[in-house]
């Protein structure tokens, strides 16, 4: 099913009929199957993620591409992150969320809980991809970490 135009120029006295009734009942379908438009993957074991001074992404499983119809999408990361800093951000279709080199969030200390939810705003209808980036040195993230997207 896809969207359908409503009728906005109802009458004063204007029957509602079955096509009219039908496209209501097919528009809530539709906007209850965007709610739900998202994205989610969780390690099942440690990941060892890739030693680099600049941001790189870190397992091709946490590269996750949702179709939008427009608007708003929340992402979530959280994960433990094991030996040394890590810095972790997130790119949307080609361009970081975070402006520095500190990406959106970092771990600092050992065997550390990493967490973040960030929203992005008005992202054009569409397919869009949001990968899970890291910059560190020798660090390891923990199994059970998981990293998910979703359009609100």
């Amino acid at each position: 099913m896809a969207w359908t135009t409503p009728k906005t120029d109802w009458e004063v006295g204007e029957l509602m009929r079955s096509g009219a009734m039908n496209a209501v009942g097919e528009n809530l379908v539709e906007l209850d199957r965007v709610r739900k438009t998202v994205a989610v993957h969780t390690t099942t074991a440690d990941i060892a993620i890739p030693n680099s001074r600049t941001f790189v992404d870190i397992d091709s499983n946490f590269n996750l591409t949702i179709t939008t119809a427009g608007g708003d999408v929340l992402v979530h990361f959280h994960g433990v992150v094991v030996n040394h800093p890590l810095r972790i951000d997130v790119e949307v279709d080609g361009t970081r969320l975070g402006h520095d080199e500190y990406g959106l969030r970092r771990g600092e200390v050992d065997h550390e809980l990493v967490n973040f939810t960030h929203l992005v705003q008005n992202l054009s209808a569409g397919s869009h991809t949001f990968k899970l980036q890291g910059r560190n040195h020798r660090t390891t993230l923990r199994s059970h970490a998981q990293f998910w997207v979703r359009e609100i």
